[in-house]
């Protein structure tokens, strides 16, 4: 499911949670939306633990259960994307980040047209 910083799907992962099934994000960097990338204190927690933001993101992801698989093609933000593990962020500090959280993804999958995009999308008879 569309997941980041400032799309949180907390009802969602609550549901998740109850059949003790994780949410795997899509787009666990908002699709690298520049207001996210900026935004103050994400920035601060950079600084701190001597990150740059794409970690932090990742790790605070990580930390609430998140599975996360950023997609790159860029060699070195693939390493950097796995150099998330050697810090952790405090609960004054996750609580912060979930402040962050707008309530609406970037994507509406209820958007007229949407629906019949998708099944249009495959034709899962093609090799039939």
């Amino acid at each position: 499911m569309e997941f980041n910083p400032y799309f949180q799907q907390q009802e969602l992962r609550d549901i998740l949670a109850d059949s003790h099934v994780a949410l795997e994000a899509w787009a666990p960097l908002g699709e690298g939306n520049k207001d996210l990338f900026a935004e103050p204190v994400l920035n601060d927690l950079a600084k701190k633990y001597n990150k740059d933001v794409r970690q932090i993101i990742l790790h605070y992801e990580h930390q609430l259960g998140v599975i996360v698989f950023p997609k790159s093609v860029h060699e070195a933000r693939i390493k950097s994307n796995a150099e998330i593990f050697d810090f952790e962020l405090t609960s004054d500090e996750m609580d912060d980040l979930r402040k962050l959280d707008k309530g609406k993804g970037m994507h509406d999958p209820d958007a007229p047209g949407v629906g019949e995009m998708l099944l249009n999308a495959f034709d899962v008879h093609a090799n039939d």
